[in-house]
């Protein structure tokens, strides 16, 4: 065998003295993959197989056969169908037509994060324990070639001409954002990052159960998308935006139709007439979000939903909202104030006859319940005549989301609630019914949702319209 070719087959170790504050397996099946160990703010991952001794001789037989995938005489494919031990076909599928080591964070259901920086700890984010830093160590060597892979799976270009790419990758849907080694980073660095999405959207059944949002706060927010006016859900990052707007789409009435503009297409939507758009930034012909939305106006549509607002696009979002349509926004900020701002400066720049428009603000936070529990809690915020009301707020005292203000008092003094009423032919006080049955109805939705399955994986966000607005009906029929 030629010195000069690498037989790559990288296992992850288990350290040693390695003492837990929580493990699990990775899948928690009866033959599990990995191991995970989290403690002092670390978080371990490793091949379950190398415990076994029996195992590690394998692999060393196995790397001597893998010459003749290197030098290309057997395809990855053939040489995988020869193997017998599924624990060691992943381990070679995941160095040869994977993703490498990121694999093993990718299969855990917790990570929503992967942070990779070349010689420097993977960093990853958990659903429960937030940032930890890992045991996986990439080389540069390494961290390019994974970069390389995961782009060509996505079908985009990566390269030192062309540094810079964000896209979904297509076996795990998530979110992937390069820095390649180039003139852009001095030639010093690289950086892959990736956003998993959740096997399953959050439903807003599941927010209200884990404590998220509370009973009237969504009743109130599932009033103000059934009537379209515009809700912004600004935050900082990892707080949970996207999840909140997916959540929040279910709230839209069956039958709607709804077009989404995003530039790598995170949003799943359960309603029928969906038109799904991204935005293409390579080739001859690109098209922007201002295309998109150009083009959204123009059609016969009930909501405009973006991903996330950041520039010229924002005109145009606007435009589609004094032309009457649903909007669901998402919107980097630490305050409704300051989204407010940016709105209106440059280069968003949106017209302050509009801003008025926006009166109704979801702030996304992430708070920290005990040491180490961090958890997702979301307040509501209603902006009129250039004054910030927050309506829903986190008691953290209680752990439970309260209305801060009288909610009859919202629907008979607040101006944008004419908007409503003269849009859609109904009174006031028909709202503050509607509301009220909206309560009874996400009450009785989680009640029996919570009876058939504790842990609310079901139902299923797709399953979630049917089930609140044949509730809604049902209690809007019945006398205050």
């Amino acid at each position: 065998m030629p010195v000069e070719i690498e037989i790559k087959l990288r296992l992850l170790e288990r350290p040693n003295d390695l003492s837990c504050a929580m493990e699990y397996s990775v899948p928690s099946s009866e033959e599990p993959l990995y191991r995970v160990c989290i403690s002092n703010n670390l978080y371990v991952i490793y091949d379950v197989a190398v415990m076994d001794e029996r195992f590690i001789k394998e692999v060393e037989k196995l790397r001597d056969k893998l010459y003749d995938v290197i030098v290309g005489d057997v395809s990855i494919s053939d040489f995988l169908d020869r193997i017998r031990d599924p624990r060691l076909k992943h381990i070679v599928e995941r160095q040869y037509a994977g993703y490498g080591v990121l694999e093993a964070f990718l299969a855990d259901p917790n990570i929503i994060n992967v942070h990779v920086m070349p010689g420097k700890p993977v960093q990853v984010i958990h659903k429960e324990y937030g940032r930890l830093q890992t045991n996986v160590v990439l080389s540069t060597d390494e961290t390019a070639e994974i970069a390389m892979r995961i782009a060509a799976a996505a079908g985009k270009p990566l390269s030192e001409a062309m540094p810079l790419a964000s896209f979904i990758e297509p076996r795990y849907d998530a979110r992937v954002t390069v820095i390649y080694q180039s003139d852009v980073t001095l030639k010093r660095g690289m950086v892959i990052d990736i956003r998993k999405p959740p096997s399953r959207p959050m439903t807003i059944l599941k927010l209200l159960k884990l404590g998220s949002l509370g009973i009237e706060e969504s009743a109130f927010l599932w009033l103000m998308i059934k009537y379209r006016v515009p809700v912004i859900i600004v935050g900082e990052v990892f707080t949970g935006k996207t999840t909140l707007a997916t959540a929040l789409a279910s709230l839209i009435p069956p039958g709607a139709r709804i077009l989404t503009a995003e530039d790598a297409p995170e949003f799943r939507i359960p309603a029928t007439y969906w038109v799904r758009t991204t935005t293409r930034e390579y080739g001859e012909y690109t098209v922007t979000y201002f295309d998109l939305l150009k083009t959204g106006v123009r059609l016969s549509l009930d909501y405009i939903i973006i991903g996330e607002i950041r520039g010229e696009e924002a005109r145009e979002w606007a435009q589609s909202i004094l032309l009457g349509h649903g909007a669901i926004t998402t919107f980097h900020a630490e305050s409704p104030e300051a989204a407010l701002l940016r709105l209106l400066a440059p280069p968003i720049s949106i017209d302050p006859q509009v801003v008025k428009l926006l009166n109704v603000f979801v702030k996304t936070n992430v708070v920290e319940k005990e040491p180490g529990v961090r958890v997702f809690r979301h307040e509501v915020f209603l902006v009129e005549e250039g004054m910030t009301n927050p309506l829903f707020i986190y008691d953290k005292a209680t752990d439970k989301i309260v209305l801060n203000q009288d909610i009859r008092e919202v629907f008979d003094k607040y101006k944008f609630i004419d908007r409503i009423t003269l849009a859609h032919h109904v009174t006031r006080g028909e709202l503050y019914q509607e509301y009220l049955a909206m309560v009874k109805a996400l009450e009785e939705a989680l009640e029996e949702a919570t009876k058939t399955d504790p842990t609310l994986e079901t139902p299923l966000f797709t399953d979630i319209p049917k089930i609140l607005y044949s509730k809604l009906e049902k209690y809007k029929m019945k006398k205050p």
